[in-house]
């Protein structure tokens, strides 16, 4: 294997690493890793003219969208990568999302696609630009979760190091 290719396989790894950080910050309602997985001037467009731009814009953002559900998931599957060189990439991330909102007794489950360009800031690869596209979105009543099964907490990081 040559160095080049060695290297695109490290970058890939890396930028699948921040992809799915994000889910892990959405679902857990980590404000802080969602936002230091975005460069500082990010933008994010939900489309419609619905854009943020900026961390701080961003933070506002992901506290007040997160809030409103009592729990999310999020499934990122296939990445497709459509350039990736010099310290700069695009991708397309097929995802699916689950969202509850036990007070408005509601299901939400949303699958699109995330449309980023990505930029390797040394510590991380960091998404410069989102869009994120929808496909399809069911929303269902709510069931409660069986005394079987422990909910994770949302608002506090998973266990362990971030990456």
């Amino acid at each position: 294997m040559n160095p080049t290719t060695l290297h695109e396989l490290l970058d890939r790894s890396r930028i699948a690493d921040t992809l799915h950080a994000y889910s892990r910050g959405v679902d857990r309602r980590d404000i802080d890793l969602l936002v230091d997985l975005f460069a500082e001037d990010a933008t994010f467009d939900y489309g419609h003219g619905n854009l943020a731009r900026g961390r701080s814009a961003l933070a506002d953002l992901f506290r007040e969208s997160t809030g409103r559900y009592t729990a999310t998931n999020h499934h990122c599957s296939t990445i497709s990568y459509l350039s990736l060189s010099e310290g700069r990439a695009e991708t397309i991330t097929y995802v699916y999302a689950f969202h509850e909102n036990t007070t408005a007794d509601l299901q939400l489950h949303v699958w699109g696609n995330y449309e980023d360009r990505l930029t390797d800031e040394g510590d991380r690869w960091r998404i410069e630009e989102r869009r994120v596209r929808i496909a399809g979105v069911k929303t269902l009543s709510g069931e409660e979760l069986p005394n079987r099964f422990e909910r994770y907490l949302r608002g506090e990081p998973a266990h362990g190091r971030r990456p």
